[in-house]
């Protein structure tokens, strides 16, 4: 007992010590388990960020596995992974790893064929995962999958039209979906769900249990058809768009979809946060994004690297972060998410600042050479997203009244190349 208790406070020790690079929850992956009663916290690297009545879900989980139920007395709830290319991919063989959900994959073409025929392959710095070709379940079509407790949709927001037909043939009136895409496609894919399931979004009717948003800050490559190669970074993060309650009424602040969100993750070596207003957490990745991203294809496809490491193209990131943040911050304000003048410091401000600026920048700048997506979609020829990722952000500068020149400027040269390309 005494070497148990040993143990314990050397691990929570070990927890509360752990390094945090560039603030983005990058920690140390190779902690060994020291004890059964410490498992579920060794492999949850997340267990800190958690709410406190998932801490107490998570141990009650931890007690009731003690007991030996036979499996076909309590089935695995399913998650389907709606989009298994660089990013669903990944998440999905996460998921899949920590053994609490039967994980669903829609596939499509070569990618399909080739991890029927030899399996999923992800090599990740994280730690690799293989599911073999006799244990992983890929599907071409939604409707074969059937209805599920879980959808990750990991589509790019260019197939936002596509994406109602494909998740409601998994849909009941209690699945979750999470919707992890870049740029603002909450409003907008909300319609087309209601249209496509005859609902009323605007009277709060609700075709499934809760529509989350998903921002992942990962470096993730699809390097060929059922190969997939994490580099760097994943910290995921999410935050509800839209929920349904048993009053029929939209409930977004129940804190029952931020619990069900976390133990999603639970047994994974996942690195997860919960966003209170999703609308922040879009602007959050769009300060990546829009600078990156835009000045990568301007430039005619170059790596991050170049941008952070040229005085010119790092003087142009940080002025779009710049135009970026006070859109942001009124957008919030337009939403009614005022900024609160008494909190200490800029770490507890509900608008974006100067400090996380910084931190975006310094964890560019030891990313390397990566390849942002919109870059690859230039240089493969493939359709970029174009309009919820740049133009919308931009338009909500101009009905905000906050002038943007610069981001503008990178826009319309985006957009250009979209049209040289024929890139829809």
């Amino acid at each position: 007992r005494r070497r148990m208790i040993q143990q314990l406070i050397f691990v929570m020790s070990l927890l509360s010590g752990l390094t945090f690079v560039s603030t983005f929850v990058l920690v140390d992956r190779k902690t060994t388990t020291i004890s059964t009663t410490m498992k579920n916290i060794q492999q949850s690297y997340h267990y800190e960020r958690l709410s406190s009545r998932t801490k107490k879900l998570y141990a009650a989980t931890e007690k009731d596995s003690s007991i030996d139920t036979p499996s076909d007395q309590q089935p695995k709830p399913t998650v389907a992974i709606v989009g298994s290319g660089a990013v669903g991919s990944y998440y999905g063989a996460r998921l899949w790893e920590g053994g609490n959900y039967n994980v669903k994959f829609h596939m499509r073409g070569e990618h399909y064929q080739e991890c029927q025929a030899n399996g999923l392959n992800v090599t990740s710095i994280d730690g690799d995962i293989f599911i073999p070709p006799t244990k992983l379940m890929a599907y071409e079509d939604t409707a074969d999958i059937g209805p599920v407790d879980w959808v990750i949709v990991a589509l790019k927001s260019s197939s936002l039209q596509v994406i109602p037909k494909l998740i409601v043939p998994l849909l009941t009136k209690t699945t979750r979906v999470l919707v992890i895409m870049n740029g603002l496609v909450e409003d907008d894919l909300l319609s087309m769900l209601a249209k496509e399931t005859n609902t009323d979004s605007n009277d709060n009717e609700l075709c499934c249990g809760a529509v989350y948003g998903g921002m992942a800050l990962i470096c993730s490559n699809r390097l060929r058809p059922g190969r997939i190669d994490h580099s760097y970074a994943g910290l995921l993060t999410g935050g509800v768009a839209t929920a349904s309650s048993a009053s029929g009424a939209s409930n977004v602040f129940d804190p029952s979809h931020q619990e069900a969100f976390e133990m999603l993750w639970k047994d994974t070596k996942q690195s997860i946060a919960f966003e209170p207003i999703l609308l922040r957490g879009r602007w959050m990745k769009n300060m990546w994004n829009l600078p990156f991203n835009t000045i990568s294809v301007a430039m005619g496809g170059i790596t991050v690297d170049k941008i952070v490491t040229d005085p010119g193209l790092r003087s142009l990131a940080y002025t779009i972060m710049d135009e970026t943040i006070a859109i942001a911050n009124a957008d919030l304000a337009f939403h009614g998410h005022a900024d609160d003048d008494n909190h200490d410091d800029d770490s507890t401000s509900i608008w974006l600042n100067e400090q996380d600026k910084e931190k975006m920048m310094a964890f560019t700048d030891i990313m390397g050479p990566y390849k942002t997506s919109t870059m690859l979609d230039l240089t493969n020829r493939r359709a970029m997203e174009v309009q919820y990722l740049f133009r919308k952000p931009l338009e909500r500068a101009k009905a905000l009244n906050v002038p943007a020149p610069h981001l503008e400027t990178l826009v319309l040269q985006v957009e250009a190349m979209q049209r040289f390309h024929n890139l829809f």
